[in-house]
């Protein structure tokens, strides 16, 4: 078998709770940090992925390449990269922060249950978040690829992560693409190698145009796990009032422009409707147990007992 040779190290951690597996078939942990500068008084994420085996060490070096670009990320609306590993069993581990409350997939899906949809407020105030967090990793030429609701986190009083930065060239080398549990999850599209600063600019609308989609499905209730045609997407906008309209035609319908940038989106987004406190209502009247998950409810006992209990830790050798 072969492996690949990562700079980085995964923290050292102890276990707390198995979370069940991802959206590609991942396996996911709650985990406590055990060392001193990784958040010792926040849970960390463990997500494991099976490589396919054999693979030659340059055939995985973007996957080492994005990782690493993505560790230094800094950003309130960005889960940090704590560290990650490929070992001899050709099994790839990262290590990130644990953002509480559930994927905007999942509010879509309490809303949709109860026969709603979310309001524009709420759509505009993700999407400008989202903005933000995909303009300050694209500053520093860092792209996401990946942009869809599942790896956006909704916290209890609004805020919006972006999770799972630096995972994209990982689909193509998985042993599998979806989870059974989650049979319309597909790969991401094929982005453009970032080999100069045109190439670039298209990867980084790619990733805005990818966040349009998932704005444009929470307006209409419709999930596509392609991109939709034209059409399509005229209709949908057909329903959202004219300056929401007039970004996300922009944003699906027109050709990259200059000025397609995440500050540029962020703005347009916050000025198109001024939720406030009306978004943090909206949030807290999700139906089900609203934008906390049990597990949410778990980490707090669990915060408790990992730090009075000593616990063997737990760091994989490459």
């Amino acid at each position: 078998m072969s492996v690949l040779p990562f700079a980085s190290r995964l923290p050292a951690f102890a276990p707390i709770h198995p979370l069940g597996r991802g959206p590609l078939g991942e396996w996911v942990s709650l985990v406590w940090p055990l060392e001193a500068g990784q958040r010792g008084d926040s849970p960390l994420v463990v997500k494991t992925y099976l490589l396919a085996p054999g693979l030659a060490p340059e055939t995985r070096l973007p996957l080492e390449s994005a990782l690493t670009r993505a560790v230094p990320l800094r950003h309130p609306g960005i889960a940090r990269l704590h560290g990650f590993q490929v070992d001899a069993r050709d099994t790839l581990t990262v290590v990130s922060d644990y953002v509480p409350g559930c994927s905007l997939a999942t509010a879509r899906r309490r809303v949709a249950g109860r026969g709603a949809r979310l309001s524009e407020a709420f759509v505009c105030h993700v999407g400008a978040e989202v903005a933000g967090a995909l303009h300050a990793a694209h500053a520093t030429q860092v792209v996401h690829g990946d942009v869809r609701a599942n790896r956006i986190r909704l916290g209890p009083r609004g805020e919006v992560t972006l999770t799972d930065f630096g995972l994209r060239p990982a689909c193509r080398l998985l042993r599998r693409f979806t989870s059974p549990a989650l049979p319309d999850v597909a790969p991401p599209p094929v982005l453009p190698v970032l080999e100069d600063a045109v190439d670039a600019s298209l990867a980084e609308h790619a990733d805005l145009r990818a966040l349009g989609r998932v704005l444009l499905e929470l307006v209409t209730g419709r999930v596509s796990a392609t991109d939709p045609a034209p059409a399509e997407v005229e209709a949908g906008l057909r329903e959202l009032s004219p300056a929401p309209r007039d970004v996300l035609g922009r944003l699906l319908l027109d050709a990259p422009r200059e000025g397609d940038t995440g500050a540029w989106l962020q703005a347009e987004l916050r000025a198109c409707c001024h939720a406030g406190a009306e978004v943090v209502r909206e949030v807290a009247a999700l139906p089900g147990s609203g934008p906390l998950s049990p597990v949410d409810v778990y980490v707090g006992a669990a915060s408790v007992m990992a730090a009075s209990v000593p616990a063997r830790p737990r760091a994989l050798k490459s």
